[in-house]
């Protein structure tokens, strides 16, 4: 307090010495600025102008904006030093004056008061920047010396990091708690520092007190966070404070952008033909605010050092859709308007061309290669244009009519296409590909995708006053990168942002929100479904043996495998399951897939079973993925669902071709169709099918041996089949046993149980006897085809006989009906 008055001289002189120059400085900066450019043109013609008239005009004109630059200059230069004597004498005034001009002062000076206390209040004696060791901290903060994390708790600023991590207050209550320790403030100095704030706030010293704690990591497990979590909570309130803050001339960090916006030199002329069938993308630049291109800067320097040739100055961008193809146009239209764009492109328009209104303008085809000529012609003589054309394979028709354009020193061209058309079009178009450079753009990775969510989320909440919590935002990318297949980073993970807020509550989007909407996208359970997903996992033998009998060993080992894909314990990059099942024919390899697709994804729709031995010959592998621009029928299947269960009967049928072709789906989880489409099948289940081994396993097991005492044997039978490395593919080989005179009893009890559910639904008590059942196992068993004639052996009696009955109403509703082997006959 005995250090106020000085504090205030302080603040009275020095700080406003400093304020006004700086006003000042900036000013002239601004200022001169836009005059440097008239003089740089002075002697350019404005509009292309050339005639001695439209000479002397233009250099009129621009010595009068010289002028009147000049005069600005000197007004603002005299304004503000009228203006800093006056606050310079201000106190003196006020307290020598007496009359109604000293009353006036005296009310000034006391405004000038207010702001020196607004000053100490909202700005420590120093920014953080210029703090060099932990003692001097508290001179860059907000927070006092007894700072513990319960009064922090409290803080509303606390509060608002929190609700961005989704925790509350009450989750910290049993934090391990100590006092502002050497090791406190030394994380609290560098997260703040990592983050570029200016003052330490309560938020830093929470994250500080976290993040410094002893088993720091351990803690903030136990509350389902992660330290990274904490710290880009952290950038994530600092970057929005900043880009909600209003930059004044009076501010440090106030710039004067070169040469900043377009046709400043007034060198352009109109372009109304353009005009009509295009958008101004840097006129909706400065309308409407284009996000940051994240990510990708060597792209970027690409597309400006090419735009910046004296020769060949014309783009294709190429990528699948979604990378980002448009945006990085947008950014570029952003940097001219902000003054950020080299000079070479400085003043120029960006100007993308709309095939629906050239359409709708001009339906036949010759007056659409008239109205494309009168736009080309329109923006060379302008000078200052860069057309845009996205999918630039739509105009093939018109490359002819546009190779002396792309030739010209005076237009220039970006265009955007996929892979697929520029191979198809551009590509088989010598002299048109020639005169384009090829910049090709790849996806955004998971973290580039974080950051372009983080400027949406920011802009998100400031316009619509929608709140996206961290915890959403990491999920949205890295979900979209595993489960959404269609569509490319950043845009599939944008599109989920988009539903998610459809689907939040209180203006609060959440990680729920995020799961439930990427689990509507790709159909598979995401969040609490898929949990519910892993806890039935504990209990899958069970469930599967419900309606699978017997093969214990089978089941056993598809459950174990299923359970640490769950867990995450196996290769993301892989199917979720990918077995070998061998063995004679009807003892159950077919009926477990079908089991597990049931309970596993919950929908018939998502099993597609493919016959391999269909698959044969020359055209087999064509039809299975899809001949040159089409899909197959396994691609389709697999795009349609990703999540399902794929079963690949008789696999050793298949041909050659597709035996390797399956050697990268199951290592690398996806394949390219015919189509050129890149299919994913990490979220399948693939389960292959082979009878091969099926007389070793069946002679073996009748002497007496084990599963486990023939795998050696039956492995060298399937290596003379299958390549080795296409064995070692799969998660399991996994072998079946024959059947059990008492587990064809048991099938025949499923069954029977089946059609009796059946039956009762429509009031029929029908009871199967004993003897029946002994009776249909030994009619339905073959020594060849296994069990699989037993459902057909209960349709062409049973069921027969039943449906008979009750046509004649022979059989009785609400009365017990018992049928034995008799019934057979």
């Amino acid at each position: 307090m005995k250090y106020l008055p000085l504090k205030l001289i302080e603040f009275w002189y020095f700080h406003a010495l400093s304020f006004f120059l700086r006003v000042w400085k900036n000013s002239l900066a601004f200022l001169e600025e836009d005059l440097a450019v008239v003089l740089k043109l002075l002697f350019v013609p404005l509009f292309h102008d050339s005639s001695i008239v439209g000479k002397i005009l233009s250099f009129l004109f621009r010595l009068f904006r010289i002028f009147i630059g000049i005069s600005a200059m000197v007004s603002v230069s005299l304004s503000i030093f009228v203006l800093a004597i006056f606050w310079f004498i201000l106190p003196f005034s006020a307290f020598y004056l007496s009359d109604t001009l000293g009353i006036t002062f005296k009310i000034m000076f006391f405004s000038g008061l207010v702001l020196f206390i607004n000053h100490i209040i909202s700005h420590p004696p120093k920014k953080l920047w210029q703090i060099k060791s932990n003692d001097e901290i508290w001179y860059a903060s907000f927070v006092g010396k007894d700072v513990n994390p319960g009064k922090l708790l409290k803080s509303n600023e606390v509060g608002n990091f929190l609700a961005f991590l989704e925790r509350k207050a009450e989750d910290f209550t049993d934090f391990p708690n100590f006092s502002a320790s050497q090791s406190l403030l030394q994380k609290t100095l560098e997260l703040g520092k990592k983050v570029n704030a200016e003052y330490l706030s309560p938020r830093h010293f929470f994250a500080g007190f976290l993040l410094s704690a002893p088993n720091a990591e351990q803690e903030l497990l136990k509350r389902n966070l992660k330290i990274d979590d904490i710290t880009y909570a952290l950038d994530f309130l600092q970057r929005r404070d900043r880009a909600w803050r209003t930059i004044f001339v009076w501010d440090e960090d106030f710039k004067v952008r070169h040469l900043k916006g377009v046709n400043r030199g007034w060198i352009g002329i109109p372009t109304p033909a353009l005009d009509a069938v295009s958008e101004d993308l840097t006129r909706e630049a400065l309308k409407n605010k284009f996000p940051d291109f994240v990510g990708r800067k060597d792209k970027v320097l690409q597309l400006i050092n090419i735009l910046s040739f004296e020769k060949g100055r014309n783009v294709c961008l190429v990528g699948e859709a979604g990378v980002g193809k448009d945006a990085l146009v947008k950014f570029l239209a952003k940097q001219i308007i902000t003054g950020d764009a080299p000079e070479a492109i400085a003043s120029k328009r960006i100007v993308e061309l709309n095939l629906t209104k050239l359409l709708a303008k001009a339906p036949e085809e010759s007056s659409l290669a008239q109205d494309l000529k009168e736009i080309f012609e329109e923006s060379n003589a302008s000078g200052n244009v860069v057309i845009y054309v996205p999918e630039i394979q739509s105009f093939e028709r018109s490359y002819d009519l546009m190779l002396p354009y792309l030739e010209s020193s005076d237009i220039q061209f970006i265009t955007a296409t996929e892979d697929s058309g520029y191979i198809d079009t551009i590509g088989k178009n010598a002299a048109f590909a020639r005169l384009f450079s090829k910049v090709e753009l790849p996806p955004a990775t998971v973290s580039e995708t974080v950051e372009i969510l983080t400027n949406q989320c920011i802009e998100l909440e400031r316009s619509r006053k929608v709140y996206v919590s961290i915890l959403a935002i990491k999920t949205a990318a890295e979900l979209a990168a595993e489960y959404i297949h269609d569509r490319c980073l950043p845009d599939s993970a944008l599109h989920i942002l988009e539903e998610a807020v459809v689907l939040a509550k209180n203006n609060w989007v959440k990680k729920a929100d995020v799961e439930e909407a990427v689990g509507k996208q790709a159909a598979v359970p995401v969040g609490e479904a898929e949990e519910q997903g892993k806890r039935e996992l504990l209990n899958l033998e069970n469930m599967i043996h419900m309606r699978l009998i017997d093969q214990e060993e089978a089941v056993s080992d598809v459950a174990n495998a299923l359970r640490r894909s769950a867990a995450n314990l196996t290769d993301k990059d892989r199917p979720r399951g990918s077995f070998l099942f061998v063995g004679p024919t009807g003892v159950g390899k077919t009926e477990l897939a079908k089991t597990l697709s049931d309970i596993y994804f919950k929908s018939k729709g998502q099993f597609a079973r493919f016959d391999m031995s269909e698959y044969q010959g020359e055209d087999g592998l064509e039809r299975l993925i899809g001949k040159t621009g089409e899909e197959g029928a396994l691609t389709k299947a697999a795009e349609l669902h990703q999540y399902s269960l794929i079963l690949l009967d008789e696999f050793e049928k298949a041909d050659p071709k597709i035996l390797n072709l399956f050697l990268a789906v199951l290592e690398d989880g996806r394949l390219t169709s015919g189509a050129g489409k890149i299919v994913d099948f990490t979220d399948s289940i693939i389960i292959a099918t082979s009878n091969a081994a099926s007389l070793t396993i069946a002679e073996n097991m009748a002497s007496g041996k084990t599963l486990k005492d023939i795998e050696p044997k039956v492995r060298d039978e399937l290596l003379q089949i299958f390549k080795p490395e296409l064995l070692n593919r799969f998660d399991s080989v996994i072998l079946f046993k024959p059947l059990s005179p008492e587990d064809l009893q048991k099938i025949v009890r499923l069954k029977l149980a089946d059609l009796q559910n059946k039956l009762k639904e429509q009031g029929f008590l029908v009871e199967f006897d004993d003897s029946l059942i002994v009776k249909l196992s030994s009619k339905g068993f073959d020594p060849v085809l296994g069990a699989r004639p037993l459902r057909r052996l209960i349709q062409d009696t049973l069921e027969a006989k039943l449906s008979v009955m009750i046509l004649q109403n022979k059989l009785p509703k609400g009365e017990k009906f018992y049928l034995t082997e008799d019934s057979l006959i």
